[in-house]
This record gives structure tokens, C-alpha cells and sequence, in this order.
């Protein structure tokens, strides 16, 4: 049964802030260097200084977001809020050329094991990635971000219909960042509005659509809380801030998370491509004249289309410098289940996996959603060449969640990302 709570969260006060707008980012493992640049130049109360502790400018960067994060509670600059609320949430933003809208709210979620088949993963984790997250809560103990995760509303579309209702009225903050999705923010602390949501969604499951590494942080770090102490059942720890959104919002758009090829040897590289040339079709793809890498990268990723049947197609970037190929997979042995036929458990088994191992892939292969990053370092040399993924189906998706299966790591990529900072779980003795 999930547990769906309100918290006292702590905001950004504008009175001693300034422009709230400026002070939001994205979350933690898709800020490039020179995005993180741009945030700390952007504004000095840019919440990138606690979020991306890992990458601070810091001997210990961890404590330098606690002690951060301290100075600015002590200034007034962020301000704890005087009731216990959710916060609907309504996302505006650009995709493929329409206006989109996705409506959600943000709330404390009681952490469950997985075992307990009540939040879903699914995709695998980096070690080293939960290891930062913990790191953080454990100096700083707050989490700055929210994860997203997917509800099944029920047949009356209960809560839709009352977070629609909610977004009609006049939003308690407004955030415009010049390279973010517009994000309006309602306050609810009524006790009945909060409960209608919490009876709708009790025995809903909840699907971990961006955030793994958050939420097993979030689980570890309790564990180590209760491995020295006691610890009571309504303690802020015991539960993790998240963005609900339904499955059937017409904003929630999925894109696919490449892989770019970054640090292999050259025998790695050639082992690699071979491997394409002996499981694939390789057919040449001509971008548009005139246009930048990055927005060709786009429109070969919207021409690779959606995946259709039991098809294993992919795109290659810089196989042949400034080529872009798409890769189809001759004779996709049959699948056992969901999992082996979605195409990045073949990309990862049947072409990767024969020529480099999965300890040796995390160093040399890396995923990436920006077509910016990706074509820097491939035009650049950093990278040698580029896998562009399609997106995985929402039914593929939830055929393979519910049967307690996982993707290899950062396999959806969930769209746009909810923001670091619009409001902050900070730890203590209740919600």
C-alpha cells in the first residue's frame, strides 16, 4: 500500500533570494561541466551548489553543500514553509515543435524495498552514483530534487481531474529558467484535498521513471540510520520527495538515452563496430544540409522513429567521421520475455557484451541524452563515435517493470526531468 504524504518543505524565499527562476536546475547526473559553469555564473543561490555536491569546487564537497545550505536557511534566502503540503506542479515546454503541458504534484512517498512490489524500479544502477547520493544526504541531509515517478490513476481519472482543478487557480511561485521547462507551483496543505489524493492512489503501483539512484541512495542511507539507532516510523527519512505524474498525461513524453564510446582502445572500437557489421544492416542516413551536429543528431534520432514489432534498430554516429548509419539487427534471435527483446538488453548482450565486459563498459561507454554533448566530443575526438537509442514503448516499459525485471542502467530517458530546488526535503524527527 503506497503511503503518499505532505511535508514541510523549505523554498527559496524572494524577498532575500531575488528571481526564484534563476535559482533552479536540473538534476544531478545530467549537468554537464560547462552546464554547471553556466548555473554557478547564472546566480550565487543557483541550487547546483548543493545538488551537484559531487562535482563542487570544494576539498570536501559534500560539507560544502551542508555548510551552503545552512547559510542560506540562516539568511533567510531559503525559508522552511509553516504547514505540512503537496505542490502540484504544472510543466511547460517545447518538444518536436508543439506546446506541451504536464500536470503532477509533488509529495512525500513512504520508501518501500522493492521487494514489497509497491515502487517499481527499472533499470540497473552505478554503484558509484548511489554512493554520491548518500554521501550528500548524510552531510547535508536534505534531498534537493524529486524523483519522477508514474501513477495508474484510477477509471474516474480521480486525481487528474482534481490536479487539473487545482492548476485553474492562481500558482503560489512561478518559475521561467532561460533553458528549462516553465514550471508553476500550487501550494496544498487542506487535509481533505490531500486525503482524496492518498485514498485514490493507496493501491496504485508506483514506477520509478526517473530517480533510480536517488531512491537507493535514499534506501541505503536509512539503513545506515538504523543500523546505529532507532528509528521512528514517521522520521523524514522513512520517506523521499517525488513528482507523481499519471501514465495517462498527454505530457509525459519518453526520448532515448544513447551511449557514446569515449575512453576504448582502439582493438575495443574496432571489436565494436565489427560486432555491428556482423549482427546488422548498415544503411548510410544523409542528415539535412546546413545544420549544426547537435540538431542533425536530433533529426537522426527522430528518423530512427518508433520501434514497431519485435525490430532491433539503432543509430550510429561517427562509425566514419561525420557519417551518421543506421544499424538494423539481421536475425534478432527469439526473446524469452520482455526483457531480452527490448533493443538496449540486445544492444548490451548481443554487441557490446562480446566485446567489452560490463565492469570494463562502465569506464569506456558512457550514456548521454544531450545531442549538444554528444556531438562536442564526437566532433571534438573526445568520443570516438556515438549509439543513438530510440525511446523504450510505454508497454514495453511496463511489461518489464511489472514482472520485477530491469533494463540495463539509464535506458529511459523521461522528459523533461523535474527540477532541483522548486522545494526541499530537509530530514528531521516528522515530515
Amino acid at each position: 500500500m503506497a503511503e503518499i504524504q505532505p511535508f514541510r518543505a523549505v523554498r527559496y524565499n524572494p524577498d532575500v533570494a531575488g528571481d526564484v527562476s534563476l535559482h533552479i536546475c536540473p538534476p544531478f547526473d545530467v549537468i554537464t561541466p560547462q552546464l554547471q559553469q553556466e548555473l554557478y555564473d547564472r546566480s550565487p543561490y543557483n541550487i547546483v551548489r548543493l545538488e551537484l555536491a559531487r562535482r563542487g569546487l570544494s576539498e570536501d564537497p559534500y560539507e560544502q553543500a551542508a555548510e551552503t545550505s545552512q547559510l542560506w536557511l540562516d539568511s533567510g534566502a531559503l525559508k522552511h514553509e509553516g504547514e505540512p503540503s503537496i505542490y502540484v506542479t504544472e510543466e511547460e515546454f517545447e518538444y518536436q515543435g508543439q506546446k506541451l503541458f504536464r500536470r503532477g504534484f509533488v509529495a512525500a512517498v513512504r520508501l518501500e524495498d522493492y521487494d514489497q512490489e509497491i515502487v517499481l524500479p527499472h533499470e540497473g544502477t552505478r554503484s558509484e552514483w548511489v554512493a554520491d547520493r548518500v554521501r550528500l544526504m548524510e552531510a547535508a541531509q536534505s534531498n534537493y530534487s524529486p524523483l519522477l515517478v508514474i501513477y495508474r490513476d484510477d477509471l474516474r481519472s480521480s486525481v487528474g481531474n482534481l490536479v487539473r482543478a487545482i492548476a485553474g487557480g492562481e500558482p503560489t511561485a512561478v518559475f521561467t529558467p532561460p533553458d528549462m521547462p516553465q514550471l508553476r507551483l500550487w501550494r496544498v496543505s487542506d487535509p481533505g484535498t490531500i486525503g482524496v489524493l492518498q485514498r485514490a492512489l493507496a493501491d496504485s503501483e508506483m514506477f520509478i521513471a526517473d530517480g533510480h539512484h536517488r531512491y537507493e541512495a535514499a534506501l541505503r542511507y536509512r539503513s545506515g540510520v538504523r543500523a546505529e539507532r532507532e528509528v521512528g516510523h514517521d522520521e523524514s527519512i522513512n520517506f523521499r520527495i517525488m513528482m507523481m505524474v499519471s501514465f495517462d498525461e498527454p505530457g509525459l513524453i519518453t526520448r532515448g538515452y544513447h551511449r557514446v564510446v569515449e575512453t576504448a582502445t582502439a582493438d575495443e572500437i574496432s571489436g565494436l563496430i565489427d560486432s555491428f557489421k556482423s549482427t546488422c544492416e548498415l544503411e548510410e542516413w544523409t542528415p539535412p544540409a546546413g545544420q549544426p551536429t547537435a540538431e542533425k543528431i536530433e533529426a537522426f534520432a527522430v528518423a530512427l522513429g518508433e520501434r514497431e514489432g519485435d525490430e532491433v534498430v539503432f543509430g550510429l554516429f561517427g562509425k566514419e567521421p561525420g557519417k551518421f548509419h543506421v544499424a538494423r539487427m539481421k536475425a534478432p534471435p527469439p526473446p524469452n520475455n520482455a526483457l531480452e527483446n527490448s533493443e538496449y538488453s540486445r544492444l548490451h548482450s548481443l554487441i557490446i557484451r562480446p566485446v567489452i565486459s560490463e565492469a570494463r563498459e562502465e569506464q569506456v561507454i558512457s550514456p548521454h541524452h544531450d545531442a549538444g554533448l554528444i556531438a562536442r566530443q564526437v566532433d571534438s575526438g573526445e568520443a570516438r563515435f556515438a549509439i543513438i537509442m530510440r525511446p523504450v514503448p510505454l508497454p514495453e516499459f511496463v511489461a518489464i517493470v511489472t514482472r520485477g525485471w530491469r533494463l540495463p542502467p539509464k535506458a529511459t530517458n523521461f522528459f523533461p526531468k523535474p527540477p532541483a530546488g522548486a522545494v526541499i526535503q530537509q530530514f528531521g524527527e516528522r515530515l
